[in-house]
C-alpha cells in the first residue's frame, strides 16, 4: 500500500485538481479518480504544514475512472389500470388495449431497442420492472433468454411498483380498501415483487422505486437484513421552474434491525407532463449535469413509453453523457463504488 501511496503523490505532483476539490477548512483534497497503472483510485488527502500532501486514503475503484458518477432507471409502466381504463400516456392500438399483457406485447420491441442502444456505449441500465412486465417475460422463454442476456451485459434488474392512487396502478396493495377497488385486486406488494425477483432470478432484486410508501413498503424488504436502495423523483423536482430541486447526494436510513437503505434521487425527463418541450427539458439537465459536485450522483430516470415516442431525444442524452468522458453504471454500481461517507437521515 505505501508503494501505491507513493505513486498516487508522485502522479498528483504533476496533476492539476479542480478548486471545489479543496476544502481549506479541514485541509483535505479528494480527487475522484486517480489511475496507477491498470488500477483506478478515489483519493483523500490532506494538505500538511510543509505544504505537502498526506495520502489519507485510496479506495480501489472497481470499474475504472469516470469523472462523474451517474445511472439511468427506465420505468417499464404496468399497463393494468390504465389499458383497462382506457388512460395510458401514449396511445395503444385497440388490439392491445384488448389483450392481457398488450402495453407489454406492444412495447417489448422498445425495450429491446433501448438496451441496444445503452450497449452499443458500453452503458449500464438499471431496468425497474412493474410486476406486469416480469410476469409477461416469464411467459416466454425467447423473451426470458433476452433479458437473461441484458443480465450478462451488465445491466441491472429493479422493483417499479405503481400505488392504488397512481393512474396506472398494477393491481398490488398492501392497503386495506384494495379488494374494493373496481380494477380487479392482484395482491399484496410481496406477490407483484416476487414475479421481479423470479425474473433476476438468481440475482438479487435489492434496487427499487417504490410508490405508495410506507402503506406498499414490501414485506420481505421490510425484514431483510441486506443494503437495499430506493430511487425518488418526479419532473417537480427535477427543475428549478416547479420549486425547490431534489438533492443530488445521497443519503441512507439505518432500519430497526440495523440493515441500511440508501436513498438517491433522479432526474425525470419525461415526453409528457412538462410546461416545455422534451428538447428544453433535455438542455437544462445538461447544464445542471455539466456543474454538478465530485460527491453528487447524477441519476435520469425515463420510462420505455418515452423512448417509443422520442428514441432520438434520449439518444443525445446516451452521447451527451460518451463526449463528456463518463459512462452510466447500474445503480448498484454507483452505490458499491461510491467513496463519500453518506449521510444518515
Amino acid at each position: 500500500m505505501k508503494k501505491i501511496f507513493s505513486t498516487i503523490l508522485f502522479i498528483i505532483s504533476t496533476t492539476t485538481f479542480a478548486s471545489d476539490s479543496y476544502d481549506p477548512v479541514t485541509g483535505m483534497v479528494y480527487m475522484p479518480c486517480v489511475t496507477v497503472g491498470s488500477d483506478s483510485y478515489a483519493v483523500e488527502m490532506k494538505l500538511e504544514e510543509n505544504l505537502l500532501f498526506k495520502v489519507v486514503k485510496a479506495n480501489a475503484i472497481s470499474s475504472g475512472c469516470s469523472n462523474r458518477s451517474t445511472f439511468i432507471m427506465i420505468h417499464f409502466e404496468a399497463g393494468y389500470k390504465g389499458r383497462l381504463d382506457n388512460d395510458l400516456p401514449i396511445d395503444l392500438p385497440e388490439k392491445y388495449r384488448a389483450m392481457d399483457f398488450g402495453w407489454q406485447e406492444y412495447l417489448f420491441e422498445t425495450a429491446k431497442k433501448l438496451v441496444q442502444k445503452a450497449d452499443d456505449y458500453d452503458f449500464h441500465l438499471t431496468l425497474a420492472f412493474n410486476p406486469q412486465w416480469a410476469e409477461y417475460i416469464l411467459l416466454d422463454s425467447s423473451k426470458l433468454n433476452i433479458v437473461k442476456q441484458w443480465q450478462e451485459q451488465g445491466h441491472e434488474i429493479a422493483f417499479h411498483h405503481h400505488s392504488i392512487n397512481h393512474p396506472d396502478w398494477n393491481g398490488y396493495s398492501n392497503a386495506s380498501n384494495a379488494m374494493n377497488n373496481p380494477i380487479p385486486f392482484l395482491g399484496n406488494v410481496d406477490v407483484g415483487l416476487d414475479f421481479v425477483k423470479e425474473l433476476a432470478a438468481p440475482r438479487n432484486v435489492t434496487t427499487a422505486m417504490i410508490g405508495g410508501l410506507p402503506v406498499d413498503m414490501p414485506q420481505s424488504y421490510e425484514s431483510t437484513t441486506g443494503e437495499l436502495i430506493f430511487t425518488g423523483g418526479n419532473q417537480y423536482d427535477s427543475f428549478e421552474q416547479y420549486g425547490e430541486l431534489r438533492s443530488l447526494k445521497p443519503t441512507k436510513v439505518i432500519k430497526d434491525n440495523g440493515a441500511t437503505v440508501v436513498r438517491v434521487a433522479h432526474r425525470q425527463l419525461t415526453t409528457i407532463s412538462n410546461d416545455f418541450t422534451t428538447e428544453e427539458a433535455l438542455e437544462i439537465l445538461k447544464i445542471e449535469y455539466s456543474s454538478i459536485q465530485h460527491d453528487e450522483i447524477y441519476g435520469m430516470v425515463f420510462h420505455c413509453y418515452d423512448y417509443h415516442e422520442a428514441e432520438g431525444i434520449y439518444n443525445k442524452w446516451f452521447e451527451f453523457i460518451k463526449n463528456n468522458g463518463d459512462r452510466v453504471k447500474t445503480i448498484n454500481e454507483v452505490i458499491s463504488d461510491y467513496t463519500y461517507d453518506i449521510a444518515t437521515q
